[in-house]
């Protein structure tokens, strides 16, 4: 019984600590909530239609874990394979995948050989106050399309 009453009271102690560090020391950081996500999964879908083509969309959090996806009548499998896929890479590296596909271009082939980098144009970091908080992938058959919809779903948020 004596455990146990300890336990209880470094316990307390601890969640009374806790209580205190949390008003003042720290950092609050600002989150991609699932609402959020799904306003921009919307606004890519919109973009997307809107060239009557289809295509997939995910959004991420800061560490690459899927917070929701989406797959558009006419996404080919690649598309749905992709999109998260883009939006990883986005997430990990805090850059737009176009970068690393410029990269790829102006023969920078070191890349490749990193599995986590897809250097295929359509994944954005999402910003909040000045720190990221996740990313988005779009992929769609016409590659154009993809950043087009993901800086039409960030400006959304904006």
């Amino acid at each position: 019984m004596k455990k146990f009453s300890y336990a209880l009271l470094v316990s307390g102690l601890l969640v009374s600590f806790a209580t205190q560090a949390s008003d003042d020391g720290i950092t609050r950081v600002p989150v991609l909530t699932r609402d959020m996500a799904n306003v921009l999964l919307k606004k890519a879908e919109d973009t997307i239609k809107s060239h009557h083509i289809g295509g997939a969309v995910a959004v991420v959090d800061a560490a690459g874990q899927l917070i929701t996806f989406d797959r558009l009548d006419g996404a080919t499998p690649a598309n749905i394979a992709l999109a998260p896929e883009k939006a990883k890479t986005s997430a990990y590296f805090d850059q737009p995948t176009e970068t690393y596909q410029q990269k790829v271009s102006q023969g920078n082939l070191n890349i490749l050989g990193n599995p986590r980098i897809l250097p295929f144009a359509g994944g954005i970091p999402i910003k909040l106050a000045g720190q990221t908080v996740g990313a988005i992938g779009v992929s769609t058959p016409d590659g154009n399309v993809d950043n087009e919809a993901a800086k039409a779903a960030l400006a959304a948020l904006q």
